[in-house]
């Protein structure tokens, strides 16, 4: 069992968490909406094959890895539309409680 903590991870750990949560996403993206199957094996190999072979560990750590790059998509869409990150969670939360029922015309919180 590792000792340290996913909280405590170095700069090239963090960004190696990120990279595993980037093709965890990848996976997600082949089929949004259909077989979740993709992204249950590139979840289920991302913790059983993950270097310290804990798997709490490494379920925490690509968590820790899914939070910072849902963070830089915040901020990267700050930059890109002007839109505060805050805000932006804000549109998703509503969106998760009242999704849409037929196809989805414009992005949360974009104004289109």
């Amino acid at each position: 069992m590792s000792t340290s903590s996913p909280s405590d991870m170095p700069g090239p750990r963090r960004y190696e968490a990120t990279g595993r949560a980037i093709e965890l996403m990848a996976s997600w993206l082949d089929s949004p909406d259909g077989q979740p199957e993709l992204l249950l094996d590139s979840l289920r190999r991302h913790v059983e094959e993950h270097p310290s072979r804990d798997r709490l560990f490494a379920a925490t750590e690509l968590i820790m890895g899914m939070t910072h790059l849902c963070g830089s998509l915040l901020v990267l869409r700050e930059f890109e539309i002007g839109a505060p990150a805050k805000q932006t969670l804000g549109a998703l939360d509503l969106y998760a409680q009242d999704p849409p029922r037929g196809p989805q015309t414009s992005w949360p919180g974009s104004g289109t």
